[in-house]
């Protein structure tokens, strides 16, 4: 189900704005909204953290998932559309990872479909240890990302996170803590051509991955869920060694 939901990232369709602020908006519900939409567009590449070597390489199509209510006011004065994907709010993203000889470099861009939505995302992988036949491998990552494509909302976020990895044959199982914070301005109308409200709201989070990849001859799969302000889930389908 997450994989499909990364299929419209290429599909022409009618597009809204998706994000349009209501006036009668309340601080308490744009922090909540603006919790939630950053931990759907952290900038996690959907695997374990290591480093792969100047040769190494990893192209896919990946999706985050995070559990929203969309009768609830926070999301109804925060939205002009209802873009949720059973509940979820499913940001679809394409992926890119480059090994380097001091670690791993990702990027990625993300288009919420059915709206302007859009995300850049980067990360970076160093290696504290590569680990050995009866040891797992450990790596620091650092991450950010930035909110475009709107008007009314100004969300970036950033992190970081310890990895721990063991390969067994093609599986290797994964998980992480981390700490992300995130930084959030809303511009509201009160009339049309009226003056401008701007609302503000920055926040922190601890972050709990557990993933499992598992390597086939050419595809990789790679699935993994995050304990943040919600429960998110997340899968990737990608190609490269």
């Amino acid at each position: 189900m997450l994989l499909a939901c990364a299929m419209p990232l290429f599909a022409q369709s009618d597009e809204t704005n998706g994000i349009d602020i209501d006036p009668t908006i309340t601080q308490q519900e744009f922090e909540e909204f603006t919790r939630l939409a950053a931990q759907s567009i952290y900038a996690t590449p959907v695997e374990p953290a290591k480093a792969r070597g100047l040769l190494g390489f990893d192209i896919g199509i990946a999706t985050t998932a995070v559990p929203v209510d969309p009768s609830s006011e926070y999301w109804q004065h925060a939205t002009n559309d209802d873009f949720t994907y059973n509940d979820y709010l499913a940001v679809p993203r394409i992926t890119a990872s480059k090994g380097l000889s001091f670690g791993t470099i990702s990027a990625m861009y993300s288009k919420v479909p059915d709206t302007d939505i859009q995300v850049w995302g980067a990360s970076y992988d160093m290696p504290l240890s590569s680990g050995g036949i009866a040891t797992p491998a450990v790596a620091l990552r650092g991450a950010y990302s930035q909110l475009r494509g709107v008007e009314e909302l100004d969300l970036s976020t950033y992190g970081v996170e310890l990895f721990v990895s063991k390969g067994f044959g093609p599986i290797t199982p994964y998980a992480a803590i981390g700490y992300a914070r995130h930084k959030a301005t809303g511009h509201v109308l009160s009339l049309p051509d009226g003056p401008t409200r701007t609302l503000e709201a920055e926040g922190n989070m601890n972050r709990y991955t557990f993933g499992l990849r598992v390597s086939m001859f050419i595809p990789k799969l790679v699935v993994e869920t995050t304990q943040g302000e919600e429960r998110s889930y997340a899968a990737k389908i990608s190609v490269g060694f």
